[in-house]
């Protein structure tokens, strides 16, 4: 006993923070290196999402029914880009926390908060791609306003049971001498008992992943379906010399709206290759008694916050419309003059 409890101190005590934490086992230069990497993916998190944001509220074409959603979607990003990942470097760097355990709790709440609201971001996305493929005639009248309101409401809600519930410590509730055995004091690690983790797997995880699942693979039929069409119109567009103005500016809409599906199907692809070890790694943290390793958590947390990294990248990379706005923004081009109306999607095309 005595053998343990020695143990447990020497492995818990950094004395030159004055903290009770697990010793980092990287080195100096590792450490400087790791942070350097994290800070370039913070950055890129930051700078992209900043420029999904001004984008959409700058461009008159981006600001579409979808892209309110988009546009909530790299809110979130960008505040798991400023207001986590920066504390986390810290975390992962020293596995030590070292702001107190009031901001501990603080930035667990937010850090579940931003990342879940992703994904039912998402989520509402797939619905509104569903209905925009499925019934492009009554998509005005089925998704309003008040039906983006409501969306918007839904993502942002869960601010409220996740305060709650960490600051009022309800994910340990039944398993504090677990947790008190298992980590060290200013660590700042995360446990959830059985109930909470449930919850949160299901409610937050799982459910809204597999409606997304289920919605894209009707979406990507009915998109295949109408690629068919696009492919037509085009050929007939082409051979009437784009003088038909109605037939080229259907064609233009069909490919508008077949790239923003594409480019968010791209997105959830991403969503469900980082999230799942997460997902893993907390369905089995109370089967094996929470014995997972510290890294494990690490690494599966990490992978959740480079969705808020790929998410803008996504966006250049396969809509023509974000990547032209992006053009236009990073060049300095808005600065110099009006680009508040430009056709985004035929950009390249016809003003480079």
């Amino acid at each position: 006993m005595l053998q343990e409890t020695v143990h447990k101190v020497v492995t818990c005590n950094v004395s030159f923070y004055n903290l009770n934490c697990t010793l980092s086992e990287l080195t100096q230069p590792e450490r400087v290196a790791l942070i350097c990497v994290f800070t370039i993916i913070i950055t890129i998190t930051v700078v992209g999402n900043i420029l999904t944001i001004v984008s959409i509220l700058y461009f008159r074409q981006l600001q579409t029914r979808t892209n309110v959603l988009a546009l909530s979607l790299a809110l979130a990003d960008f505040l798991v880009g400023c207001l986590i990942m920066p504390f986390s470097v810290m975390r992962t760097a020293y596995s030590c926390w070292f702001y107190g355990q009031l901001m501990c709790r603080i930035h667990t709440w937010l850090d579940y908060t931003f990342t879940t609201c992703s994904i039912f971001n998402l989520a509402c996305i797939s619905i509104d791609r569903y209905v925009a493929i499925s019934d492009p005639l009554r998509y005005n009248q089925r998704v309003t306003c008040r039906t983006l309101v409501v969306m918007l409401t839904i993502c942002w809600s869960n601010i409220i049971p996740y305060g709650v519930s960490y600051m009022l410590k309800l994910n340990i509730k039944g398993i504090e001498s677990v947790v008190a055995a298992k980590s060290c004091p200013d660590n700042c690690a995360v446990f959830m008992n059985v109930p909470f983790g449930l919850a949160n797997s299901m409610g937050a995880y799982m459910l809204p992943m597999l409606f997304i699942m289920a919605a894209y693979s009707r979406i990507y039929m009915m998109a295949r379906n109408q690629a068919k069409k696009i492919s037509s119109l085009g050929d007939q567009v082409r051979a009437s010399n784009t003088s038909d103005l109605t037939m080229q500016s259907r064609w233009n809409a069909m490919k508008r709206d077949h790239n923003a599906t594409k480019t968010l199907g791209m997105i959830m692809v991403v969503l469900f290759i980082v999230w799942l070890p997460f997902i893993v790694v907390v369905a089995m943290e109370p089967v094996i008694g929470y014995k997972m390793d510290p890294t494990v958590w690490d690494v599966a947390n990490w992978f959740t916050y480079f969705n808020s990294t790929m998410n803008p990248i996504l966006f250049a990379s396969f809509n023509n419309s974000f990547r032209s706005a992006f053009y236009l923004i990073m060049s300095g081009k808005i600065l110099r003059g009006s680009y508040r109306g430009t056709d985004l999607f035929n950009f390249k095309r016809s003003e480079k």
